[in-house]
Formats: C-alpha cells, sequence, structure tokens
C-alpha cells in the first residue's frame, strides 16, 4: 500500500502554521506529502493536482493506493468538486481517507457520508461568506471606514517637500517614508506637482 498525504491551509499566519503542524504530525505515516497555502474555495491548486496525479500513476502501475487528509475541508469546500473529486478516485480504485471524520470511500457507506460532511462543508463556507458580508454592511452603517485608511495629511506634506526636490528619486521618496511609489504619484499628482521641466506648480491646498 502506499499513502499519499495532502495538506492544506488557507494562510499562513500563526494559527495557521498551526495548522500546519497538526495537519503534517496527523500524516506523518505518509509515503509522501503534499502541502500548500491555497483557499478551500480554489480550484487551482497546483499541489493538490500533483498529489492526485501521483496516486493515479501509482494506481494504474497496480499498487494499493490511499490519498489522506487531516479534514474533509482540506480537501475542498465546493460540493459539486467534492463530488467530481470521489468519482475520480473509485475510477481510479483510489481510496480517499480524512482522518478527522474517520472517512474511508471505498465502501457506499463512507462515500455517503463523505457527500454529506461535504454538503455541510459547503453550508458553513456559504454561512461565513454570509456573515462577513452582514459584518462589514453594519460596520458600514455605523460610520467604519472600510479598507485601506490612506496616508496621513502629515505623511502627504513629507511626500510633496521631497517630491520637490528634483534631485530625490521617486524610489527614494518611497523608501524613505515607507509608502508605495504609486502613492508618491498620486500625492504629487493631486498638488499638481510636476518634474518635467524642473519646475514645479505650488499646491492650493
Amino acid at each position: 500500500m502506499v499513502k499519499v498525504g495532502y495538506v492544506r491551509v488557507s494562510s499562513l499566519d500563526e494559527r495557521q502554521r498551526l495548522s500546519v503542524e497538526i495537519q503534517t504530525e496527523a500524516l506523518a505515516s505518509c509515503n509522501v506529502l503534499f502541502s500548500e497555502k491555497q483557499s478551500g474555495s480554489n480550484d487551482d491548486r497546483p499541489e493538490l493536482e500533483k498529489a492526485i496525479n501521483l496516486a493515479k500513476k501509482l494506481s494504474n502501475q497496480g499498487k494499493q493506493v490511499s490519498l489522506y487528509i487531516y479534514k474533509l475541508d482540506r480537501l475542498t469546500r465546493s460540493m459539486s468538486k467534492l463530488g467530481s473529486l470521489i468519482d475520480e478516485f473509485n475510477q481510479h480504485n483510489i481510496k480517499l481517507i480524512s482522518l478527522q471524520e474517520n472517512i474511508e470511500t471505498d465502501s457506499l457507506t463512507g462515500r455517503l457520508l463523505c457527500i454529506v460532511l461535504g454538503y455541510v462543508a459547503e453550508i458553513e463556507l456559504d454561512n461565513i461568506r454570509l456573515r462577513t458580508k452582514a459584518g462589514l454592511k453594519k460596520a458600514k452603517e455605523n460610520g467604519v471606514i472600510l479598507g485601506n485608511p490612506g496616508l496621513s495629511e502629515k505623511k502627504k506634506m513629507e511626500i510633496v517637500k521631497l517630491y520637490q526636490l528634483n534631485s530625490v528619486p521617486v524610489k527614494t521618496i518611497a523608501r524613505r517614508l515607507k509608502v508605495s511609489e504609486s502613492s508618491v504619484y498620486k500625492v504629487a499628482r493631486i498638488h499638481n506637482l510636476s518634474r518635467r521641466n524642473g519646475n514645479n506648480a505650488t499646491s492650493k491646498h
């Protein structure tokens, strides 16, 4: 038997790094382990494709292959994707094993349970999206400014002052003030500053 493991996290912050360690430790018995940072709703996952292709290749060579995951939602949160993956695994005699749910898809009962839990995962994802949308709407109604707060007036004036010194490159201004070059150009444009002729128009603001 060959055990192929797959680990997925959505990001690599401290909590997710812990998740990687937990999943990796749980799948320590696997002969080969694939890991990647991708959203569960994203179907374009190179490492998952590699894991599946290896499993199919080994199965075609006559080996008994199992694809191990820590939890079902690590594989996908899409019900349609889960269904197509289970069909694909069955066609190539690959057994899917999810440790947390104790699922093995080499039986009809296991496949049915996998489908049911897949629906639960998709519903949970929809609920998260709805709560996030409702939270953002409520925050906006309460006057909370969402997104990038932008540059402070002090920072803008520092950009204007340095930009008027033609000898200071935009890249240097951005690095010195810890802003993006596009922000420097935006401030210069708002204040009607130009370096083309070596003369700068003064701001009316």
